[in-house]
């Protein structure tokens, strides 16, 4: 019901009830995984990876040798400590995570799907792409065997083989998984999570188009997205902020200016206060920094690019795409502030 801060409030009151009456491990454990995942959709990641963090402390030093719900924590920290722009860490418990799925279920169990999914997903953003899209199909085929036809987490995979092929830059074909992914969406029972899902069904539409050179196509559903968000009675503000975002960086391309700094800037306020040191807050500066070279703004193009590429060199391995792109940006500022000096 994204009731989130009566949860809080509840789980935070279970937690120390088990606390002061010496609960066991694996109940506190559950209760600080329930609370994490509270924080996480309030956008809380700082938060969440702290809670996180004790519950696997707690599943570690567990006797009974309760590996899955291990495995559970260890993808869900995985995934908060990607958001936060901390890939090797993530990385890391993601296929920390996918060893223990493998050895405790069926290869064609659901779970296991989850786990592969999530590393596929790591994979991708280290710009290890033919892993990730092993990876991801791999996840789709588990899950087409092991869930109804129409179980939306097929849409979920779905939407995951997508980002792996645009990612290889296979445009057509990640258009082709993502509108399937949204015609099984828009099969299911309408509700504020599955909403959730189509918007981010459509910014995926909107990231193929925008890679196709499509730009008012791009704009057009990014625009669609944003309406599910900001129509959610329990908007989320950080999908709100990265659609935003992306809608900026497409309207820059379609040379609408001053639109794209404006919905850049406000992009950029949110994530400076809430992911700080993420991808999306290095790609907003790096489409602001374009974006205002474009207008001629030199001196203030460079603050954003420099601040595009420390951010991305703390996130990113040495010889990754992304921090080419934003050092290939500053040289080109650089060449036009010494042209403009001569």
């Amino acid at each position: 019901m994204k009731n989130f801060e009566v949860a809080e409030r509840l789980y935070t009151k279970e937690l120390n009830w088990r606390r002061e009456r010496g609960g066991d491990d694996t109940s506190i454990s559950t209760v600080l995984n329930n609370l994490a995942l509270t924080y996480r959709e309030e956008g809380k990641y700082n938060e969440a990876i702290k809670t996180y963090v004790e519950s696997l402390e707690l599943d570690r030093r567990c006797d009974d040798g309760n590996l899955v719900d291990m495995s559970t924590t260890l993808i869900n920290l995985g995934y908060c400590y990607g958001v936060s722009g901390k890939l090797e860490k993530s990385l890391s418990l993601l296929e920390e995570a996918v060893t223990i799925s493998r050895s405790c279920y069926s290869s064609s169990h659901p779970f296991l799907a989850i786990a592969i999914f999530h590393l596929s997903s790591t994979f991708d953003l280290l710009d290890r792409k033919n892993e990730a899209w092993k990876l991801a199909r791999e996840a789709l085929d588990i899950a087409s065997i092991s869930l109804p036809s129409s179980h939306f987490h097929l849409a979920v995979y779905m939407n995951g083989l997508g980002n792996c092929c645009r990612s290889r830059g296979n445009y057509d074909e990640a258009i082709s998984w993502h509108e399937k992914a949204r015609q099984l969406l828009q099969q299911q029972h309408q509700s504020p999570r599955r909403a959730e899902d189509v918007a981010t069904n459509l910014y995926y539409l909107s990231r193929d188009h925008d890679e196709k050179g499509c730009y008012e196509k791009a704009i057009k559903l990014c625009l669609e997205a944003l309406k599910i968000d900001q129509e959610s009675h329990s908007p989320n503000l950080l999908e709100i902020a990265i659609h935003t975002m992306r809608l900026g960086s497409y309207e820059m391309k379609a040379s609408r200016l001053e639109a794209s700094i404006t919905h850049l800037q406000s992009s950029l306020s949110f994530l400076q206060d809430t992911l700080p040191t993420s991808r999306h807050t290095a790609d907003c500066h790096f489409y602001l920094a374009t974006s205002l070279l474009a207008m001629k703004e030199a001196s203030q193009s460079s603050l954003h690019v420099e601040k595009c590429l420390e951010i991305r060199k703390t996130i990113f391995p040495v010889g990754h795409s992304k921090i080419g792109e934003a050092e290939r940006l500053k040289e080109q500022i650089e060449r036009l502030n010494e042209n403009a000096s001569d």
